[in-house]
């Protein structure tokens, strides 16, 4: 039997959504199709039921009669941040591969936690970052270089939403943090592809809204990084409500700049003249059903799981430093005050 045939015998993933009714799930669904056999859903939104009716799946409402009513390969998790934890913890004790939304853990302790749980049970949990399989992101990694050692970036992503965050991310109990560990996972995420982790990053906490303040969830974040070289440094703003959405990556070298917005990227000598455009070819549910198809061809391979789950243990520390120096300034300063 040729090859090709061996590969078109072998039977399809079995995949369960899980949050499959919220805005993420419902991007994801006609693309896990594609490559995988939707074999039910968890989810307790009331629009659910409808949902999986019209895709033609079993609809659950707890993960516990899902892993009892199904078999499946793979879960697809889109739940809110407070969730992610608990349900993956259940599905490796299942020995479930997991394909998830961001972020990957929202403490180290819980990261290293995920991590031992996969690694014992032989899974692995994919954490779904769609910057990595943009092509103008891959092309800003792949020409790094070209600028010569890089000594300042600044990145900025910003959404202009008109009114208070809602919706889950709204609750404190729920977020578990505001635009850092939401917008500012991918961001984080990306920097932590192209630089070392940060030594040292300052804070300033912004709050547009007084109920978010009351909630302790950020609207805006403004951080400045060092690095264990002190000749890189960089900064990053993250907001919900600013006057146009936005999001661009500036990268200053000693032989040029690097400049990237998701559709498109471009190399600058030293003094301005252009070296390279790039643009994006496609639209960007291609970077989508890159992604998911890489990270369901890959559930097995231990090399990729084992370079995203340091990539993620880096990803989440960073963020987790960040919330426990605010927490300790926000305290000492309560002491002050009491």
């Amino acid at each position: 039997m040729s090859t090709y045939s061996q590969k078109r015998a072998q039977p399809r993933l079995r995949a369960l959504m899980v949050g499959f009714a919220g805005h993420q799930g419902k991007e994801y669904l006609p693309v896990v199709r594609e490559y995988a056999d939707i074999v039910g859903g968890v989810d307790v939104a009331p629009a659910a039921g409808a949902l999986a009716d019209d895709w033609g799946f079993p609809r659950f409402t707890g993960i516990g009669e899902a892993l009892k009513r199904v078999d499946f390969d793979v879960a697809m998790v889109t739940v809110p941040h407070s969730e992610h934890f608990p349900l993956c913890r259940e599905l490796l004790l299942h020995g479930k591969h997991i394909v998830k939304e961001k972020p990957f853990a929202v403490t180290e302790e819980e990261a290293r936690q995920l991590i031992e749980l996969a690694e014992g049970a032989d899974r692995s949990v994919y954490t779904l970052l769609q910057r990595n399989f943009n092509p103008v992101f891959q092309f800003a990694r792949k020409n790094l270089a070209r600028i010569g050692d890089p000594y300042w970036f600044s990145y900025d992503y910003h959404f202009n939403l008109a009114q208070p965050t809602s919706g889950w991310r709204a609750s404190r109990e729920q977020a578990l943090g505001g635009v850092l560990l939401d917008m500012g996972y991918h961001l984080i995420d990306v920097l932590s592809g192209m630089f070392p982790e940060p030594s040292r990053v300052n804070a300033a906490f912004v709050h547009h809204y007084q109920e978010m303040r009351d909630r302790h969830l950020e609207d805006l974040v403004s951080l400045m990084c060092s690095y264990p070289s002190p000749t890189l440094s960089g900064s990053l703003r993250i907001s919900r409500h600013n006057h146009e959405k936005s999001e661009r990556l500036c990268v200053l070298g000693t032989g040029g700049a690097l400049n990237v917005e998701p559709q498109g990227a471009t190399l600058h000598s030293t003094g301005g003249r252009l070296l390279e455009r790039f643009t994006r070819p496609g639209p960007k549910t291609d970077a989508v059903r890159a992604m998911i198809a890489h990270y369901l061809g890959h559930l097995d391979d231990r090399d990729v799981r084992e370079d995203h789950f340091r990539r993620q243990l880096t990803t989440v520390r960073v963020i987790d430093g960040i919330y426990r120096e605010r927490s300790r300034e926000r305290n000492e300063l309560a002491d002050r005050y009491s």
